[in-house]
């Protein structure tokens, strides 16, 4: 039987400082690392598999000393185990508009099916970008959106309880009214977000 070809794409999330000063992605963005590393362990059994973390500085670009996202998150996949050379880094993009055009032109170099891991809370806006903004015409077709949680609850069930807690959570409840926020305006005829 022939193997089949996956890129699996971490989306960039929210960073922590740690006491000593090094960072961490947040709690609930780590589920994204903890997802893009079982699927990559799994997958890469039988099948030729591409590991991308992907993230700017995003909201951090004014700070001094704060990483890309991509690399406190390929540090923290390095952690779990996985080899660096097994990595790639994508650390320019500084928002999921930007990681989506990023994924649009690496499609063109490496047309794989691509599984894109993160929050499920982030999905329906990273959805609807790609059904409604014309440069992403035809871009879901080679992309699998994955929930972060379905998967590291399915590899780790002993997390269910705690990630179904956090999701109920008023913070995150906050953030999910945001991400609504963001989908009204992507289907609003005056949106004039591009990077």
């Amino acid at each position: 039987m022939l193997s089949k070809k996956y890129t699996i794409i971490i989306l960039g999330g929210l960073l922590r400082k740690n006491p000593n000063g090094s960072f961490k992605t947040e709690r609930f963005n780590y589920v994204r690392v903890l997802a893009g590393y079982y699927l990559y362990k799994k997958l890469s059994k039988k099948n030729k598999v591409t590991l991308v973390v992907s993230g700017g500085k995003g909201i951090y670009k004014d700070i001094p000393g704060v990483p890309p996202v991509a690399k406190v998150m390929k540090n923290e996949l390095i952690k779990l185990g996985l080899p660096q050379k097994k990595i790639l880094e994508e650390n320019k993009t500084p928002s999921t508009y930007a990681e989506l055009v990023w994924i649009k032109n690496f499609l063109i170099k490496k047309p794989d099916k691509v599984i894109l891991v993160s929050n499920s809370y982030h999905l329906p806006r990273i959805k609807t970008m790609i059904n409604y903004l014309p440069e992403f015409k035809g871009l879901g077709k080679n992309i699998l959106l994955t929930s972060a949680e379905k998967v590291v609850i399915k590899f780790n069930n002993k997390l269910e309880s705690k990630i179904n807690r956090k999701l109920k959570s008023p913070k995150m409840k906050g953030v999910i009214a945001n991400e609504q926020r963001g989908i009204r305006a992507l289907k609003s005829d005056n949106y004039k977000f591009r990077k």
